[in-house]
Parts: structure tokens; sequence; C-alpha cells
């Protein structure tokens, strides 16, 4: 029985020393690298996550300009791409200008 509670004494006494040595403290302590990395990735990872932000919200407001308002419907009858310039007549010409003179007011 005294052999017992010797035992149990003596574990008592290595955690109760235990706990007083680490008081609370984490047994292993990273490096000013270790830190300075983890930082650097984080930091590295703002940027990123910033940058895909932006991106999104450039490209909305990129997508908004290029949609004709409702006002000018009317006027617009279809989207022209390059190889349909040659084919263009006067009258599609002068609407495509009064179109960008519109689009350049609106814009100041």
């Amino acid at each position: 029985m005294q052999n017992m509670d010797f035992k149990v004494l003596v574990i008592f006494f290595c955690v109760v020393h235990l706990s007083i040595y680490c008081q609370g403290r984490p047994l292993s302590k990273r490096t000013v690298s270790e830190v300075q990395l983890m930082h650097n990735l984080r930091h590295h990872q703002q940027v990123q996550e910033r940058r895909e932000w932006l991106q999104t919200r450039i490209q909305d407001i990129h997508n908004a300009a290029g949609r004709p308002s409702s006002g000018d419907m009317e006027g617009w009858k279809r989207r022209l791409h390059p190889e349909e310039l040659t084919e263009l007549t006067p009258e599609e010409i002068k609407e495509a200008l009064d179109f960008l003179e519109n689009l350049l007011k609106s814009k100041q």
C-alpha cells in the first residue's frame, strides 16, 4: 500500500512540476522565420482575395457600360462587328456616330 501511495505522490509532483514549468505556454515555440512565413502567406492570400474581388467588380462595371439603356434601344438595332464595317450604309454610319456622341455625353 505504501508503495502505491509513493507512486501516486511521485506522479502528482511530476504533474505539478510540469504545469509550473510550462506556465500555460506551448511546449514548442515557433521560430521568427516561421512566424514571418505565416504572416507573408496570409498577406499574400489577402492580396489575392482583394485582386479577385476588384476583378469581378471591374468586370461588372465593364459589362454594364456595354449594355444600351432602354432609351437607346429604339435607335440600336444590332451590334456591329469589325468585319461588317465595310458593308455599312450611310444611314447606319450616321446612326453609329449619333450613338457614340450620346455615349460620350452621358459619360461626361
